[in-house]
């Protein structure tokens, strides 16, 4: 369910291969991505994480 849920609050996301770690570790670690009442803030920070400059190049 979690993954339909960010999915369904910030549309598809694609992320650089060099944030690929940093991905995962968000997105498995961390209580934002793991309790339900914190998906919200889970789905904010992978788009910031997507945006950033890092992820952005190309």
């Amino acid at each position: 369910h979690k993954e339909k849920f960010i999915i369904h609050l910030t549309g598809p996301l694609s992320f650089d291969p060099k944030c690929r770690k940093q991905f995962h570790r968000l997105y498995y670690n961390t209580r934002d991505c793991m309790v339900p009442a914190y998906f919200k803030r889970c789905a904010r920070l992978l788009t910031q994480l997507a945006k950033s400059p890092r992820c952005m190049e190309r």
